[in-house]
């Protein structure tokens, strides 16, 4: 974050990759950890959790042979 928060409902984002601008912290107030540049805040209604891809990664595989011993 640019260290300003408009008011209203946030929601403090830890990536699993480097995609965001802050470290947790706001006007210096440390609200949660994580390295710079792996969060962020977002408003709630932009929020999805889970794992992504949703679909586990052996359905993605077409060739079923590389499973096979």
């Amino acid at each position: 974050m640019l260290g300003i928060i408009v008011a209203g409902y946030w929601v403090g984002v830890r990536f699993d990759e480097p995609v965001g601008r802050g470290d947790g912290t706001v006007r210096g107030k440390r609200l949660f950890e994580c390295q710079k540049g792996f969060g962020g805040f977002v408003r709630g209604k932009n929020v999805t959790s889970g794992d992504f891809p949703e679909r586990p990664f052996d359905e993605l595989d077409d060739d079923e042979d590389e499973d096979e011993i």
